[in-house]
């Protein structure tokens, strides 16, 4: 029997399964790359006996396949078929079908089987070109239907391969070294005229909202006192705007004088930390639509125009979030750099004889073994204990 279970086992099994006489139970994973050779294998036998057992099963036929089903696909019964009658030896195939099977049931097995059971008793088989035809027919559509599925996940995955290949672009500049200190001003200037456009309105001093204004920009970076609702109600909309943008560039540069390099790293940290996490958080959001979207078939729209519809309004609104919260980010974090504590000394007590003495903690000595109390994450033998 072959069942892919024990492959050593099965390969001999194989070498002699063209022997005479012999049967040979398998699954569907004989249909691809097994040959049996008729005769079985020559090793461990003489030419003149191999020729002699391979001319007397040519003789009788060959080898002869029998298929106890019909798979969903023609390939794989092809496939089956094709293990007899190789290199130019005899050989025949023969597959029975129980009208209890699924790929039966397919095309109304359960029809055929109330009018054959009226006709004819359980014991004969059914043989006629009708339900070989029938058969294929389903295997057809079963096909079909599988191909289908198989296009529409190609299809599918294509709107968020788009969408991966944007995001990782972006990743691969900020990993590469790009210059990141013009595109975050750039998130900052879009930001703030964001914020201007929801709170001031183009008529001067009318449903001006400045308190909301200083209220939302503070989240961004701190105001200094002068820019108050009073001096931003004396100036215009695009000069408040301009304002605010100047001294969104001035308390960058002030940052960045207390170091560059260490600016440069932390635009990278900040960028690769929010498209990560609000990337993941996207992909599971398109997935969730993905599993309910077929819904749509039954307000009579094509899912896979809605499925990208939506996708690019999520891909829209994830640009839009990692903008904001890098912006919010930027002007609120810091690099901070930690001075390692020095290695204390290793505890080792000499003894009078000169000798080294465990450590003791609580009053318990301390194992070779034991993880060293100093904290190195070593054994004690390897570390304080040398």
């Amino acid at each position: 029997m072959l069942n892919a279970k024990y492959h050593e086992k099965e390969a001999g099994i194989i070498a002699q399964a063209g022997q005479p006489g012999a049967a040979t139970v398998a699954t569907n994973m004989a249909g691809r790359g097994v040959d049996i050779v008729l005769g079985g294998s020559a090793d461990g036998q003489s030419e003149l006996e191999w020729q002699e057992k391979h001319n007397k099963i040519v003789e009788v036929g060959g080898l002869h396949i029998v298929g106890t089903e019909r798979h969903e696909a023609r390939r794989i019964d092809n496939q089956l078929r094709g293990r007899a009658g190789r290199q130019g030896d005899p050989g025949s195939s023969r597959f029975y079908v129980s009208l209890e099977d699924d790929v039966v049931r397919r095309f109304g097995g359960d029809r055929i089987k109330g009018w054959v059971g009226s006709l004819m008793d359980e014991d004969h088989p059914i043989e006629n070109a009708l339900v070989n035809r029938s058969i294929e027919s389903a295997q057809v559509r079963v096909e079909g239907y599988h191909f289908d599925m198989r296009k529409h996940l190609v299809e599918y995955d294509d709107v968020v391969n788009q969408q991966r290949e944007l995001i990782y672009d972006e990743r691969r500049k900020i990993l590469s070294g790009a210059d990141l200190k013009a595109n975050i001003l750039s998130m900052v200037k879009e930001e703030i005229q964001d914020m201007v456009a929801a709170h001031i309105s183009h008529e001067r001093g009318i449903d001006w909202d400045l308190e909301g204004l200083i209220a939302d920009v503070s989240t961004i970076f701190p105001l200094p006192p002068v820019l108050n609702a009073g001096a931003l109600s004396q100036l215009k909309s695009k000069q408040i705007e301009d304002r605010l943008i100047e001294q969104a560039e001035a308390l960058y540069e002030e940052r960045e004088k207390e170091g560059s390099d260490n600016m440069r790293v932390l635009e990278r940290l900040v960028m690769l930390r929010i498209i990560d996490m609000l990337w993941v958080e996207h992909l599971t959001m398109m997935e969730h639509m993905r599993q309910g979207i077929g819904l749509q078939a039954v307000g009579q729209r094509d899912p896979l125009v809605a499925y990208k519809r939506e996708g690019h309004n999520l891909f829209q609104n994830l640009l839009s979030t990692i903008q904001h919260d890098v912006v919010h980010s930027i002007y609120h974090v810091g690099i901070a750099r930690r001075e390692t504590a020095p290695k204390p000394p290793a505890p080792v007590q000499a003894g009078g004889n000169g000798k080294k003495q465990r450590l003791k903690v609580g009053g318990k000595k301390i194992g070779r073994n034991d993880p060293c109390p100093c904290g190195s994450g070593k054994k004690y033998k390897h570390c304080c204990g040398r």
